[in-house]
């Protein structure tokens, strides 16, 4: 659904947020769906892309929002708080609508963006994939991708490829309709279960060159946005989605302090103890001291952005850094609320519960590991 975002910064961040809130009820109302067949609703993906939130990162001439990083942060930190899984496939769908739309050819844009609309598009940008040149004008391709993030609801598909051929090998990402792919029913986790991160395959399906583009390319759309190099592209969603998971795991077990006893002597609730207390005060601190390095990290991106600078190799490396942190510290906020609700945060339909099998998902991923400190550190000591 195309949309018409405001161009100031603060009134379109305002906006975005806004549409978040406006999907909330639906989300909620079709999460246990999402739970239970282990994917996306197709109800919660059509109030997602209602919203428009699935153009986060698209051109702005596309009718996207092309957000700055603060932004895109806040957007998905607003949508984890609501629905982990949720938030998740709007973070990779916007990736994947933005980069599609920055970069395919217009003959590809005129397809998959028919109308001015924006689809649901899931897929794996890394080069799991075979490709071979046909002939001037399309590429054939196979192979199979893990971790089709919202691929049931989804009605486009980008898979990274390696071009065979003996000169100058390169990288491509193709775009496929939903039709010309596999998928492959193994995604049965405990978290993130909602975001149907099914494996995909195809199998020498040919497709047009105008339905690709490579690594190499210089963005055909788009303004300050697409200045930012990966892997800091992808960071700035992971970092909501840990911000926002901790943050209702936090305002969670806040309500439930009050109301549950949990047997100390001399104390009637949770919220009473003054261990709790202690340590409430001191999750909230670090609950705004991520959030506020955050912020502060990805606005210089910005500003780096705007001046047409790349950012140097210590410059990703330390905003690939304060993402891994930032994740480190929301599973720390989650286990311990999740240990202070005691035996209750064990049902399946504890909101805790579900925060804690997210987040620890979420975690597991590549982009917000542990190495990517071991990264800084070495940037670091260079300088």
């Amino acid at each position: 659904m195309k949309i018409s975002w405001p161009t100031e910064q603060r009134e379109k961040r305002h906006a975005l947020i806004e549409a978040v809130r406006l999907t909330k009820d639906d989300i909620e109302t079709h999460f246990k769906e999402s739970e239970e067949q282990g994917h996306l609703s197709q109800a919660t993906a059509d109030a997602l892309l209602a919203a428009g939130l699935l153009g986060l990162k698209l051109p702005l001439e596309l009718g996207g929002a092309e957000a700055d990083p603060v932004t895109q942060m806040m957007v998905i930190s607003e949508l984890a708080s609501i629905d982990t899984s949720a938030a998740w496939c709007a973070m990779v769908s916007a990736t994947n609508v933005g980069s599609a739309g920055a970069f395919l050819p217009d003959r590809g844009i005129e397809q998959v963006f028919k109308k001015g609309n924006h689809p649901m598009i899931a897929g794996v940008g890394m080069p799991f994939g075979e490709a071979k040149k046909v002939d001037e004008s399309s590429y054939e391709i196979s192979g199979k991708w893990p971790y089709g993030s919202g691929i049931k609801t989804s009605s486009w598909v980008t898979a990274g490829a390696k071009v065979s051929q003996k000169v100058n090998p390169i990288e491509i990402r193709a775009i496929l309709s939903k039709d010309q792919d596999q998928i492959i029913e193994n995604w049965d986790v405990s978290g993130l279960r909602g975001s149907g991160s099914n494996d995909f395959a195809v199998e020498s399906v040919r497709i047009p060159e105008y339905m690709t583009w490579t690594g190499d390319d210089s963005p055909k759309r788009g303004g300050y946005l697409y200045n930012i190099q990966r892997p800091a592209f992808v960071v700035f969603g992971h970092t909501g989605i840990a911000l926002g998971t901790a943050r209702r795991a936090l305002k969670e077990i806040t309500s439930f302090s009050q109301d549950k006893a949990r047997r100390w002597p001399g104390q009637n609730t949770i919220s009473s103890n003054s261990i709790f207390q202690s340590d409430i005060a001191q999750l909230d601190l670090k609950l705004r001291a991520m959030n506020a390095l955050a912020t502060q990290e990805f606005e210089e991106v910005w500003q780096y952005a705007q001046e047409g600078k790349k950012l140097s190799e210590k410059d990703q490396a330390k905003i690939r850094a304060v993402g891994s942190w930032v994740t480190k510290e929301s599973l720390d906020i989650v286990t311990k609320s999740f240990q202070y609700a005691g035996g209750t945060a064990l049902n399946r339909n504890n909101s805790l519960q579900q925060c804690f099998r997210d987040m620890y998902a979420a975690a597991q991923h590549f982009m917000v590991s542990g190495t990517h400190f071991e990264s800084y550190g070495n940037e670091y000591l260079k300088s």
